[in-house]
This record gives structure tokens, C-alpha cells and sequence, in this order.
């Protein structure tokens, strides 16, 4: 199916605004991804594509339309409308629009091993290195803890290099979560900058939740009271401490070197 719209009038232009929106991705239950890259990641994912938008003139369009095999409706616009739809200064003149998943997390928890948890990551650029970097380790399930940056922000989305698609993300009360984890027999570690044991130390639980806190001032109190472990990260410099998205990179493949021999024969999601 093969759409030309050229009005900024047009209803379904109207609803693709609304997903420039936290709000209006809620509501709609679905995001933009921009760029040819996170087009192909979505399409070989298993994530619902609910529309492929094509600046009108972008070269590859014919490609791709002969490509969508699932019939997907895909959208031709007009270069001045789809600019109002983007936020890059060089664009590639594709968006993807991708349906918002829905996981249980009951569901979730009980499959899962390494899990990370994130306690109001603010900066988009850190929460979509962090999945990036969880998808690139095995990490089972990200949650996001209440203040944490929208996961479908299109600054996130670009950053995570179509890694969004690969995971279960959960937005939820930490202070709710980890008494499930509890139950549940998953060993909660964080990191604290002063107190605990150095992550080189500690030898990573099979199952295991790890809690990644804000940018400026860590994980808070009232989360940290719960966690089973504290964990600090080696440092030798006079950096006074990383940045959480490199503590994140440590941690998770300091676990992974632990865990390697369990993890690379698993199939990839």
C-alpha cells in the first residue's frame, strides 16, 4: 500500500505530530525511528511496524517499497512536511513508525537473569548508550525507574542503534520492583561511589538486577537501602567518578566476563 500526502492538513500527518510527544506517543501507543539503519533493525525485529515514511526524493524509496513484503502501509511525503516530523539537521528522509510493546512483568521477571535497573537516567544520549551497551551483553529486561528520560525519545532512539527492539522495557516504581526481585531470588547490586566492594572483586550472582542511578547525584537513598550489594567502580585517575552510561559498560561486562561461558552459545533475540 502506497500513500502521497503533501498537506500538513492530512489526519494521518496530524497523528505522526502527535509522536513528537511523550504524551501523544502514550496516547497513540507508538514512535518514530528515524533513518534507514533503525528501518532495517525494525523490520528484522520483532516489533510491529505500524508505517514507513519516505521524504519525497529519497533515493531509495522504490527499494524499500518493493521490499515490504508485509504490507505495510508506506507513506511518500512532501520534503516540507516531513521536516516538520524530524529533528536532525541531516536527515535520511525515512521514518519508521513502530508500535509501543507491552510486557508483563511477572512474565518478565521469572525468565529473566540480568536485569538493569535505571534510577532517573535524565540525559537521552546515556539512556540510549546504556541499551545499547545492555543489548550488547545480554541484559533480560531493563527497568526504568520513575524520572528515567522516555525510552521512545527520538534522541534515545537514535542513540540505542535500533537496540530498542531487541528489549523488554518496563517503566515502573523501583521501590515496588525490587521486593519482586526478592521474591523472585535475584541478588539487587548498585553502585556507590565511596562503600561496598570494587565491581573486579565481586563475583556476579547468576541472577542478578543491577541499579544505575542519576547523573548527578547516583542512586537514591531510598533505593540504595534495598539493594544486597554495594559496588565500586576502580578508579586510579583524579576523575571523581565515571559517567553512568561507561559505569553501566563496566558493570555489565564485568559480568559478562564472569558469565561468558553460559552466554555466548544463548541465540540472539
Amino acid at each position: 500500500m502506497y500513500f502521497s500526502i503533501t498537506s500538513p492538513q492530512n489526519q494521518q500527518f496530524k497523528r505522526w505530530k502527535k509522536l513528537l510527544s511523550k504524551k501523544g506517543r502514550q496516547t497513540e501507543g507508538a514512535y518514530l525511528a528515524e533513518g534507514v539503519h533503525l528501518l532495517q533493525e525494525a523490520l528484522t525485529a520483532k516489533g510491529e511496524i505500524r508505517s514507513i515514511i519516505i521524504r519525497e526524493g529519497f533515493v531509495d524509496s522504490e527499494k524499500w517499497i518493493e521490499a515490504n513484503q508485509a504490507h505495510t502501509p508506506v507513506y511518500q511525503l512532501s520534503a516540507p512536511i516531513f521536516s516538520k516530523l524530524i529533528d536532525t539537521e541531516s536527515p535520511q528522509g525515512v521514518l519508521t513508525e513502530v508500535t509501543i510493546p507491552h510486557w508483563d512483568i511477572e512474565t518478565q521477571l521469572k525468565e529473566s537473569n540480568l536485569i538493569l535497573l535505571l534510577d532517573e537516567i535524565q540525559d537521552p544520549g546515556n539512556l540510549g548508550t546504556i541499551l545499547r551497551t545492555a543489548s550488547a551483553t545480554g541484559v533480560d529486561l531493563v527497568v526504568l525507574g520513575k524520572g528515567t528520560v522516555d525510552p521512545y525519545n527520538s534522541k534515545v532512539i537514535r542513540s540505542t542503534m535500533g537496540a530498542v527492539f531487541h528489549l523488554p522495557i518496563l517503566e515502573a516504581d523501583l521501590l515496588e520492583v525490587i521486593p519482586m526481585l526478592r521474591q523472585k531470588n535475584i541478588t539487587v547490586v548498585g553502585t556507590s561511589p565511596h562503600n561496598g566492594v570494587y565491581s573486579f572483586d565481586y563475583l556476579f550472582p547468576t541472577r542478578v538486577a543491577i541499579v544505575l542511578g542519576n547523573e548527578g547525584r547516583g542512586i537514591q537513598e531510598a533505593v540504595l537501602q534495598q539493594i544486597d550489594q554495594a559496588l565500586m567502580v576502580p578508579m586510579v585517575g583524579r576523575a571523581e567518578s565515571y559517567n553512568v552510561s561507561i559505569t553501566a559498560g563496566i558493570l555489565l561486562y564485568e559480568q559478562l566476563r564472569q558469565h561468558h561461558h553460559l552466554k555466548m552459545n544463548e541465540p540472539k533475540i
